[in-house]
């Protein structure tokens, strides 16, 4: 007899026991003064999530209705629990911290070239390595400046050191040769 689809098996019932005498006892719905068949799990407790009780369909909606998972707790609690459940009750920490995280960053070619997970050899003291770099650092500037602070500067710095101001010496001139160099590299870099 063809029963699930093997020749020479018995078919089973749908509980896959031969039949229904070697089926387990049937649960009975756990609400007082009910003998339907309780099939429906519920949670016995916030603490014992994997104990059940067992219901009736009717019985099971109205136990969920009426049962709170907080009950019991104060508000900072409640509040501990949300929080955890965002992260799956796993442990969490601040990017970037934790043991050997610049080793292993730098090891898969992560830079933190803005500074934005704290200190890094790319950040804002990192070596001047491009021709901007090197403009704000003769003005004393650094990479985070505005124009309104590079034409500040260089005011500042061309009035403290024009020849003019020096007496004609050699040595300021040198400087505000630099000085206005750098500001001219610095102009073209933000009109284009």
């Amino acid at each position: 007899m063809v029963g699930n689809g093997h020749l020479g098996q018995q078919p089973r019932n749908w509980r896959g026991f031969e039949d229904d005498a070697a089926a387990p006892d049937l649960k009975r719905c756990e609400w007082p003064g009910c003998d339907d068949e309780g099939a429906y799990r519920a949670p016995l407790s916030r603490t014992q999530l994997r104990a059940f009780r067992w219901f009736c369909m009717d019985h099971v909606r109205l136990y969920n209705a009426s049962w709170n998972y907080f009950t019991g707790l104060d508000p900072r609690e409640i509040e501990d629990i949300r929080k955890r459940d965002t992260v799956w009750h796993r442990p969490t920490w601040p990017m970037g911290a934790g043991a050997g995280h610049q080793k292993r960053d730098r090891a898969f070619g992560m830079h933190d070239s803005h500074g934005v997970f704290g200190a890094d050899d790319c950040g804002a003291n990192a070596p001047l390595d491009t021709p901007r770099d090197r403009a704000l650092a003769l003005l004393g500037l650094d990479r985070m400046a505005t124009a309104a602070d590079i034409k500040a500067r260089y005011k500042t710095l061309v009035k403290r050191h024009h020849p003019d101001a020096n007496g004609g010496s050699k040595h300021s001139e040198e400087i505000f040769k630099t000085i206005n160099a750098a500001y001219c590299y610095l102009l073209n870099c933000v009109s284009g």
